[in-house]
């Protein structure tokens, strides 16, 4: 009964809820209507024994219905891996003291500047931590507000929505409904997914600054959605029983954490919405083929969203993924046949493409199962996945975007493809070596990391002279994508060749981050780092002095000489350093371990700075 109760309210327009607050009459009179309307729908469900029909605005049936767990295999239980605490040692070798007092000074920067972004809070809760209640007993929003809100979104969906291909754009309406004028309790999850919804698009209105909404103080009320959502999304109540509307919030939550650059909270959101769609069984094609259209796109939608971003946050932290294509049938959803949505869609659907190839990289390469292969399946590994990316690519470049909403955002992913497409690649190849063979660096490899630079210097040119949130949007869709590991592979091979065309590429890159190092606290982040890098490789390179344990080969590969103990371990040379160039803490056995993990032991960029020694080095909190 209670289904049959809430699609017809529906009906009721949201905008009747408008009402002139210096009129205290005809605020009566609104209302005196309203009620009178809903008793007429009741008496009219109550006389009929008919199912209920839909109403203007479709609402996911999860919205009043409690989903039935998902029963099939034992769901997959994957704790986040720590980073080893250990790392190799350095070589020890013979240093004068003059050199290691300046050499203790390398990447000056990083330990003071990364301790100002990451301060810790001592146990304190802060915004995002907030008690586990979602009930705020502050009002809502502004009626009138809101009503303003969705018109707009009738009119011209924002970004956000659009460019997450977000299925039901009438959702905000029904949402509102729901919460604005109930009939029904309101279901748990429903307020912090309209938070979060409404938190994308009034900023999205904000940045645009839509002219019907001028006169509201939408930067205070991006500010007021902010906190409630967090309200809600750290409360017990999202976390029971799993719902669409709950796992579309965590999604939400997922993005902000990305854009933080909170990478420990996004993967722990992850971890719960992962948990959440194995309950519901949204990986299975089974369970939404009873499910109304809206509904069934709903679900795919928003799984196919959660394993995209998984996939990439797994390969670049090392980690496994959560969602295991081996146990997943679910039907990709259906692109939309309207012009300005399509060319969106499209994207979605091919950057999902993209991920699974992701996954297949970490699975295939750099897994323990992958480490156990013969060299012959790991060459055919990369072989396939070097092949498959570039057709992934080529298959999101021939998407036709000139017709979509918000094209300029489009032709800018559209420019930044080769960028992601070399970041990845270059990780593809370095796989080509292991821990123990002489081959540190292919030329592959090498090759793939410069192409990936260059590419970064060409399409920030896109978006250098556009505005500040368009800069934003690059910094966090793009740049910091994929892991910055070309950045790390240019660097040693200029250190080891002494190449001025390396340094230049590196000195061209930190030049570009600089930037739009105010951007966020992702992007300062990664300034901070590489122009650290930069520094020690410009001192190098201009003293002709060369990385110790590291060869390069005639086909352009870096090679790790054998000793009599096995292979070389990599070390800085004795340089003079100048004087007051550095003023860090950091010594040069610190430097040597980095590159001996990454180089010698293959270990993942982001899992080495996740990993203590660099923790305590640089000042930098787990997770970041």
């Amino acid at each position: 009964m209670s289904r049959a109760i809430s699609k017809p309210a529906l009906k009721v327009p949201l905008h009747a809820l408008e009402v002139d607050y210096e009129d205290s009459e005809q605020r009566l009179e609104a209302l005196q209507e309203q009620i009178a309307v809903i008793n007429q729908t009741l008496a009219q469900i109550t006389q009929s024994s008919a199912p209920g029909t839909t109403g203007l605005v479709s609402v996911p049936e999860s919205s009043t219905h409690a989903t039935l767990p998902f029963e099939g295999q034992s769901s997959f239980h994957h704790e986040t891996l720590l980073a080893k605490d250990a790392a190799l040692s350095a070589i020890s070798t013979s240093h004068n003291s003059g050199l290691n007092d300046h050499v203790s000074a390398v990447l000056s920067s990083l330990k003071n500047s990364l301790a100002e972004e990451h301060p810790s809070n001592n146990g304190q809760p802060t915004e995002t931590s907030l008690p586990s209640s979602s009930q705020d007993p502050k009002p809502l929003l502004p009626v009138d507000l809101v009503v303003a809100v969705v018109r707009a979104v009738k009119a011209k969906p924002p970004f956000f929505l659009v460019s997450h291909s977000w299925r039901d754009l009438l959702q905000v309406e029904s949402l509102c409904q729901s919460i604005y004028f109930p009939i029904n309790p309101v279901p748990a999850g429903s307020l912090t997914l309209l938070y979060g919804l409404l938190y994308y698009i009034i900023r999205d209105y904000l940045h645009e600054g839509h002219p019907d909404l001028a006169r509201y103080d939408l930067a205070s009320s991006v500010r007021i959605c902010e906190r409630r959502f967090y309200l809600g999304l750290n409360s017990y109540e999202l976390m029971a029983d799993p719902t669409i509307e709950k796992i579309q919030s965590l999604l939400i939550g997922i993005i902000k954490a990305q854009e933080e650059f909170d990478i420990q909270r996004c993967w722990t959101y992850l971890s719960l919405a992962f948990n959440m769609c194995q309950t519901i069984g949204l990986h299975r094609n089974s369970t939404t083929k009873g499910d109304a259209s809206t509904l069934a796109e709903t679900k795919r939608h928003v799984f196919w969203l959660l394993y995209t971003i998984d996939k990439n946050i797994s390969l670049n932290l090392g980690f496994t993924s959560h969602f295991q294509d081996h146990d997943i049938d679910a039907d990709l959803f259906t692109p939309s046949d309207h012009d300005q949505y399509r060319p969106w869609d499209l994207m979605t659907l091919v950057t999902a493409e993209f991920a699974t190839i992701q996954g297949r990289v970490y699975d295939e390469l750099y897994s323990i199962s992958a480490s156990r292969a013969s060299d012959e399946k790991r060459l055919n590994a990369i072989e396939k996945l070097s092949v498959d990316l570039i057709a992934v690519r080529d298959k999101l470049l021939a998407i036709d975007v000139s017709g979509g909403l918000y094209a300029d955002s489009l032709h800018g992913m559209a420019a930044c493809a080769d960028f992601i497409t070399y970041s990845v690649l270059t990780v593809i190849y370095r796989a080509e070596t292991r821990p123990r063979n002489a081959m540190a660096i292919s030329s592959r490899c090498y090759e793939a990391a410069t192409l990936a630079l260059h590419s970064h210097l060409k399409c920030f040119t896109y978006f250098r002279g556009r505005q500040t949130h368009k800069q934003i949007e690059y910094v966090h869709w793009i740049l910091l994508y994929p892991s910055f590991a070309p950045f790390v592979i240019v660097f040693t091979h200029a250190i080891t060749t002494a190449s001025n065309a390396d340094l230049s590429l590196l000195q061209e890159t930190v030049k570009s981050l600089d930037l739009i190092k105010g951007l966020s606290r992702g992007s300062r982040h990664l300034y901070t780092i590489c122009e650290a890098f930069a520094r020690a490789a410009q001192v190098l390179v201009e003293s002709q002095q060369t990385l110790m344990g590291l060869e390069q080969h005639q086909d352009g590969s870096l090679v790790i000489p054998s000793t009599m103990d096995g292979p070389a371990n990599i070390s800085l040379p004795n340089v003079p350093w100048p004087e007051d160039t550095f003023d860090s803490t950091m010594s040069q056995d610190d430097i040597s371990m980095f590159l001996n993990d990454f180089i010698g032991a293959n270990r993942s960029v982001m899992d080495i700075l996740n990993s203590n020694y660099m923790n305590d080095t640089l000042g930098q909190q787990p997770g970041t």
